[in-house]
């Protein structure tokens, strides 16, 4: 049996598509973090969220308040809580915004956690929420021109509140690097009113570009986490993590992503069936052809890291959840790596078979 794209994909509204592969790549993107935590430990991955962010700050702020539309003549601390309300709305975080003054705007994170879905957030450290703001928010004024806007945080889930919080501030002087970001608790927050709230140009931005956003939000931290880990760890020990983060999410998910392709079997026509209707989601291309006896080939190209092209190692790493999806589905299916390039985009191959034998 040869397979084919997953029954009634193509009939899917664009919102269930983009979201589909967002929450895929999402799941990659919190498991390699707590693939860290497990395996390196708490300080380690403080150290890889605040890199992570860091890396996104020099690289989304300044486009991303353009792009958002929002006015570089604002208030320093208007133009910051207004690209983290926006932009993290889009990504699928529920936000609330405050602006209490011209100098003071309030952003929070309410639940559910996004980088850590379920029950995963129950095993993430206070200290690695603090990296994440620590990471990210106070170098804002620094990019905006000015050393007067700093972030205090004031609430965070591990600390048994609701959600993460803080204001951001402009001072009426110059901080020092070590007065930008502050810790300081407090009992009483200002009133979030949505129809305060900022909003989007729906001209700009209609429904068709919001969710391709959102998909490629979650691409985007995917790829920083890769990118992350290879910068603290080095090939082998990052392939290692990814690898491991990869076949955590087959086992955890796998089951979900059939129900939602509407896949009712375990063969290796479902599996190839699978993976051809994430590369469609994923805007990837993918080829699926017949092979010797029950066997399929599956030819398709990766959209994670396909302008930065690192070890191809990384990319076998990846490919641990196409590996561990063929277990989960059924002890009796064979998958083999084949030919593998980075020459003109991320192609790769795979060999899937049925086998009368039990393989494990």
């Amino acid at each position: 049996m040869i397979a084919s794209t997953p029954r009634g994909l193509s009939e899917w509204p664009l919102k269930r598509r983009c979201e589909t592969i967002a929450r895929f790549w999402g799941l990659h993107w919190s498991a390699i973090q707590l693939t860290v935590l497990r395996d390196k430990g708490e300080q380690d991955l403080a150290a890889f969220k605040y890199a992570i962010l860091r890396r996104h700050q020099r690289s989304h702020f300044l486009p991303g308040v353009d792009k958002l539309g929002i006015d570089r003549a604002l208030p320093p601390a208007v133009i910051a809580g207004r690209y983290h309300f926006l932009s993290n709305a889009i990504g699928g975080l529920t936000m609330e915004y405050v602006e209490e003054s011209a100098t003071r705007v309030w952003i929070r994170y309410m639940p559910p956690a996004w980088s850590f879905p379920g029950q995963s957030l129950f095993a993430v450290p206070a200290s690695v929420e603090r990296a994440m703001f620590a990471g990210w928010h106070p170098f804002n004024g620094r990019s905006l021109g000015t050393r007067r806007l700093g972030f205090v945080i004031t609430k965070l889930y591990q600390q048994g509140e609701p959600y993460d919080e803080g204001y951001f501030q402009e001072y009426d002087r110059d901080l020092e690097d070590d007065e930008c970001l502050r810790m300081m608790p407090v009992t009483h927050s200002p009133d979030y009113d949505p129809d305060e709230a900022p909003k989007l140009d729906p001209v700009t931005w209609p429904e068709d570009r919001l969710v391709k956003a959102k998909r490629n939000f979650a691409l985007g931290y995917v790829e920083d986490a890769v990118q992350t880990a290879l910068e603290m760890y080095g090939v082998h020990q990052a392939a290692a993590l990814i690898a491991h983060a990869a076949r955590l999410v087959a086992i955890q998910f796998l089951g979900e992503l059939k129900a939602s392709f509407d896949l009712p079997g375990a063969c290796a026509a479902d599996l190839a069936a699978l993976l051809q209707g994430l590369s469609d989601l994923a805007g990837e291309t993918c080829t699926v052809t017949p092979a010797a006896g029950a066997a399929v080939t599956v030819l398709r190209g990766s959209r994670i890291l396909a302008h930065a092209p690192v070890a191809e190692e990384i990319y076998a790493a990846l490919g641990a959840f196409v590996t561990m999806s063929a277990k989960v589905l059924s002890p009796r299916i064979r998958v083999t790596r084949g030919r593998f390039s980075i020459a003109d985009g991320v192609r790769e191959e795979w060999l899937i078979e049925d086998t009368r034998e039990r393989l494990f």
